[in-house]
This record gives structure tokens, C-alpha cells and sequence, in this order.
């Protein structure tokens, strides 16, 4: 019988009844981990190298600003949050038609090809946004991100310059200057035959008809006028692309992280696969071997 204690309680149980029994992937792991280290810095280092050969993708960079920045402005805080909204609205037009378009006359670089390789980032809470132009060379990728940065500046200060209305006001203001004379000379010429008061005074309300006509055409054409942006300053150049960063180094090393992981996958199988071998022992008799007849057991006498 087991001893009991001294609360009346039976004793501490074996040692080992409640620890987890050993797997066997864990102990062939353990047994050939140098092995796995081995193949995983293989492959590592192997997978890295091909990243290392592999074309790298070049990027550069070209800052645009939407406006011009006074700090010594009264609303230069209202300011710098209605351009930091305006210039993430204007980053999108990196993939406009027209942008694409001088891209594609500049540079003999599809547009479809272009509008993959561009990119636009806006700097939060600033009235700057950034061109991103990628390309399999450093020169490539710099010429792609000036040329598609003075498109867009050329883009946004013809789109938002323009009023059609101011057009529209204009061609009007003409013929209303064409009908107020027609009516001054109307009102010499009636004055000049004598003709009756009647006459005269329907000249004369003409006359001033086309007047007061001309004076409300050309004071809205003033204003429309006056509320278009301007055409020079609305988005201008902060800074160049001049250089192009690689991603050789990181696809470098993102492919020697995933051959590292596959490596060590690899070790490991290999490691459990030597262990099963080592563990069956010698191998099995050759079929020769077991065909010759064994010997018949003694016979009782």
C-alpha cells in the first residue's frame, strides 16, 4: 500500500506521469538541428542571391505645392487646410488624360504603361502632394516623374483657369455693344427727321434699354473674370526628381527571408527523414540471400 502523508492524503505521484511525451518530429529535429541550420542558410542565401540578380525597380520622386505658402498671411492656418484638401483632390489628376497624353508625346511611353508606372501621394496635413514614377533605370524613372509633374501643373492651371461662362458673357457683351449703337444712331437719326415725340421717345427707350443691358453683361463678365483662378501659381514645382532610389537591397532581402522559412521547412523534413532511417537499422537481407534453404531442424531419434 502507498504510504500516505501526513494530512491523511496519498503521496506525490510518479515522476513523469503528467509530462508530455516527446514527438518524434521534436527529437529528430533535435538530433539533426545542425543540419537544419544548414539547409536553412542554404536556401537562405541562395534565394537572396536571385533576389540580388533579379531586375530591380527604380523610384524618384517629384514634389508639387498648390499654392504659395505666407506664413505672415492673416489666414494662413485657413489656408493651409483648404490646400491640404485641395492637393489630395489634385493628385488624382497624375492619371488625367491629358497628363498621360504629354507623357506619352515626351517621353514615346504608352499611356497604359505610363499609368502604371505613376503614383501620386498626398502629405497629410499639407498643401503638398508628391508624383511617384517607377522605372526598370534611375534615369528612366527621374525623366517619368518631372515630365509627369510639369503635366499636371500645366493640367491644373488650364482646367481651373478656365470659365466657360466668361466666354459666354463676353460674345454677349459684344451684341449688346452692337445693339446700343444701333440704337444711338437710331435716336440721331429720328432726332435729325424731325419726326414726331412718339417716335422719338421709343428711340430713346431703346437706346437705354441697350445701355442698362451692356452695363449688367460687362459688370458679370467682370466678375467671372475676377473669380477664375489664376494661371500661374495654382500648383508649381516644390521639388525635382534629381535621384531614384532601388529595391534591390529589399527584394534582396525579402527573398532571403522566404528562402530562410523554406529552408528551414526543408530541414526539418530531411531531418525526420534520417531519423526514420537511422531507426529502422540495417538494412533488410538481400533477395539472394533469401532464397537459400535454411537448414532442417533435427529430427527425434
Amino acid at each position: 500500500m502507498p504510504s500516505a502523508s501526513v494530512n491523511g492524503e496519498g503521496g506525490p505521484p510518479p515522476a513523469g506521469i503528467f509530462e508530455p511525451s516527446e514527438s518524434f518530429a521534436v527529437r529528430a529535429i533535435g538530433r539533426n538541428k545542425l543540419l537544419v541550420v544548414a539547409i536553412a542558410v542554404a536556401v537562405g542565401l541562395l534565394a537572396a542571391g536571385l533576389g540580388f540578380l533579379r531586375q530591380p525597380t527604380y523610384t524618384a520622386t517629384a514634389s508639387l505645392q498648390v499654392g504659395q505658402v505666407n506664413p505672415n498671411s492673416p489666414g494662413f492656418l485657413g489656408y493651409t487646410q483648404s490646400a491640404a484638401s485641395l492637393a489630395t483632390a489634385f493628385s488624382r489628376s497624375v492619371g488625367a488624360a491629358p497628363v498621360l497624353a504629354t507623357v506619352e508625346r515626351k517621353l514615346r511611353l504608352s499611356r497604359q504603361l505610363a499609368a502604371s508606372r505613376l503614383a501620386a501621394e498626398p502629405i497629410p496635413q499639407a498643401p503638398v502632394f508628391q508624383v511617384v514614377a517607377t522605372g526598370p533605370s534611375e534615369r528612366g524613372a527621374v525623366k517619368l516623374a518631372n515630365v509627369a509633374a510639369g503635366a499636371v501643373v500645366a493640367y491644373e492651371s488650364k482646367s481651373n483657369s478656365a470659365n466657360p461662362q466668361a466666354k459666354s458673357l463676353l460674345h454677349d457683351y459684344r451684341r449688346t455693344s452692337l445693339v446700343l449703337r444701333r440704337a444711338v444712331m437710331r435716336v440721331a437719326e429720328v432726332d435729325a427727321s424731325s419726326a414726331g415725340s412718339e417716335e422719338l421717345l421709343e428711340a430713346e427707350a431703346a437706346k437705354s434699354a441697350a445701355q442698362i443691358q451692356l452695363e449688367a453683361t460687362g459688370k458679370a463678365y467682370t466678375e467671372a473674370v475676377t473669380s477664375q483662378a489664376p494661371r500661374k501659381g495654382l500648383v508649381s514645382f516644390l521639388a525635382g526628381a534629381t535621384t531614384a532610389s532601388s529595391d534591390r537591397r529589399s527584394t534582396a532581402q525579402l527573398y532571403g527571408f522566404i528562402g530562410l522559412l523554406a529552408g528551414l521547412a526543408l530541414g526539418c523534413g530531411v531531418a525526420v527523414l534520417r531519423e526514420r532511417r537511422r531507426l529502422r537499422g540495417p538494412a533488410e537481407p538481400s533477395g539472394g540471400d533469401a532464397l537459400k534453404p535454411r537448414p532442417r531442424s533435427a529430427q527425434p531419434a
